[in-house]
């Protein structure tokens, strides 16, 4: 039987209780997706003892509200840091589902490995070898997030784990990386660490293509769920928070075809584990979308969100900025692609404003004077947007 820590009071402030669930539930999706791609139990294990936390932290966070609030004015204003608490404990206990599937021995299909070749952000696994340039260097002196657009989000140390690790923390020969990241920022620090991943063959690729497709679209748009409903909590914009309330109704109909998809595929016997792996994956995947729904719904309800709100987004490791592209940027006149953000700042451009019109732009979009990008990232990266888009002038607030 699960052992509850006993809850009692203590005075910690609402923003910082709310930016360490933050940063944990992202933390722990990454960890989780991890572990089932790998399938490693000690990994799992690990994402269900930051799940207790979390839970820990959602109470401590909601005696701090009770607290708080002393009339129905104090009341209105707090609603919304208690539903953005709320869903963020959800997105832990989507992460814990996913870890379950390990730690209960449900089983992965191999066909997992595919899906994390082809969704937005990767995940990686790699051994630091004896000839690596890697070795003895800190993590904040090889600059990932910025150079390529990575992290190092835990480290295998002979038998122990090291999750999220700081700045300071050395690589070593020998090391585990886990990494997350842009596809060819991952490709990067693979070869600088010399390491493999486990293939599949192309027969079973081509069998599960399609189901693979669906999943990879299920995950990559319930992150970006998560990143819009926090910028229109940040921005406070309607119709960020309108995108989505309308992705969330393709989630609905994406989850019920993948479902579909993977019940109806001609899988063996022995492979109906796995496939109940893949099944739970996509609920998980589903919880997610609905936690990020309901913080956009905050703003959808007319709810002033509390500064308190803006100020865990801004401070947490994974933020939301907005910069306002200048004349002497060298963005402008570029397409989306061309510009390479990503990869020169390890930020991801979610929407662009451009007058009165938010816009969530394809590849092919070409960026001018005024526009305003809106994007998600390592605070590192932050800066380095800022600096692209606006060189040498400053731009007034967006008023959303």
């Amino acid at each position: 039987m699960h052992q509850f820590e006993k809850i009692a009071y203590k005075p910690i402030p609402v923003r910082e209780l709310l930016l360490e669930m933050k940063n944990l539930s992202e933390l722990m999706i990454d960890l989780a997706y991890s572990a089932a791609l790998y399938n490693d139990k000690d990994l799992a294990e690990d994402v269900l003892a930051l799940e207790a936390r979390v839970d820990n932290l959602a109470y401590l966070l909601e005696l701090e509200i009770m607290i708080a609030a002393r009339d129905p004015k104090d009341a209105e204003q707090l609603i919304g840091v208690s539903t953005v608490a709320a869903s963020t404990d959800k997105i832990s206990d989507a992460a814990a589902d996913i870890a379950a599937i390990v730690t209960r021995n449900i089983g992965i299909h191999p066909i997992v490995g595919v899906i994390f070749e082809k969704v937005e952000e990767r995940l990686m696994k790699v051994t630091v070898k004896p000839n690596s340039k890697l070795i003895n260097k800190q993590i904040d002196d090889l600059d990932l997030a910025v150079t390529m657009g990575v992290d190092i989000i835990a480290i295998r140390r002979n038998k122990d784990w090291i999750l999220d690790p700081k700045e300071e923390e050395r690589v070593l020969e020998g090391d585990t990386l886990i990494t997350r990241g842009a596809p060819s920022g991952i490709e990067e620090i693979k070869n600088l660490a010399e390491g493999k991943i486990k293939a599949i063959n192309t027969a079973e690729r081509e069998k599960f293509e399609k189901i693979v497709s669906k999943f990879v679209e299920l995950k990559n748009t319930s992150e970006l769920m998560m990143d819009l409903a926090y910028s229109s909590l940040m921005l406070n914009s309607k119709d960020l928070a309108e995108e989505v309330e309308r992705l969330e109704e393709k989630m609905d109909q994406l989850h019920t075809e993948f479902e579909l998809l993977a019940l109806t595929s001609d899988f063996k016997k022995e492979e109906a584990s796995g496939f109940l792996g893949l099944i739970r994956l996509g609920i998980a995947t589903e919880k997610i979308a609905d936690a990020a729904a309901d913080m956009a719904e905050v703003v959808l309800r007319g709810v002033e969100p509390h500064p308190i709100l803006k100020l865990a987004i801004e401070e947490a490791e994974e933020t939301v900025v907005q910069a306002c592209v200048t004349a002497d940027s060298q963005l402008v006149g570029k397409t989306l692609k061309e510009a390479q953000i990503n990869q020169e700042t390890g930020m991801v451009v979610l929407v662009i404003k451009r007058g009165e019109k938010c816009l969530r732009p394809r590849g092919d979009y070409i960026i001018s004077v005024g526009d305003v990008l809106v994007a998600s990232g390592y605070a590192d990266g932050a800066d380095a947007l800022e600096k692209l888009a606006s060189p040498n002038q400053e731009c007034e607030d967006e008023e959303w």
